[in-house]
């Protein structure tokens, strides 16, 4: 699907719930520019799709972009969540299990990342989305990796 405005103004954005085996997620904070939304917060990888992407193919870009590689395959779509503010913005999370070694992964875009164990998530200062769709977060990572707490 080839998406990036749609005819009602809608954007679409993708991010990577980005996760290995140990139930860790990693995470980017974001900058403390005030220009920007939600600077300093905690949020995934990813952004908005451009004119004439697919959702992986402008998640695979954003992922190089950000993190100077792909850190593994991008998986299917595990969900939407729908941003109200001005612009609306429809999200869509990926899976990317972390096959690459952390030193192949280069913080090009924020001010810190960190791979977080999914029990710490709701402690850090996160994203509108993150925050909301965090139970999404924990059960996709919980049953990925076989915990069943």
């Amino acid at each position: 699907m080839n998406l990036s405005t749609s005819s009602n103004g809608l954007l679409h954005a993708v991010k990577a719930v980005i996760y290995r085996q140990d139930r860790r997620v990693l995470m980017q904070q974001r900058d403390s520019n005030p220009a920007i939304l939600f600077p300093g917060q905690w949020a995934l990888f990813g952004g908005q799709v451009e004119a004439g992407e697919n959702l992986k193919g402008a998640l695979q870009r954003e992922l190089i972009e950000e993190l100077g590689c792909l850190p593994g395959p991008v998986g299917d779509e595990l969900y939407q969540w729908k941003w109200l503010g001005e612009p609306q913005v429809q999200n869509h999370y990926f899976a990317v299990l972390c096959e690459v070694d952390n030193d192949a992964l280069e913080l090009l875009e924020g001010q810190a990342m960190s791979w977080i164990p999914i029990e710490e998530l709701p402690d850090l200062a996160l994203t509108p989305d993150v925050r909301a769709t965090l139970s999404q977060i924990t059960h996709f990572v919980e049953r990925s990796t076989g915990d069943r707490r």
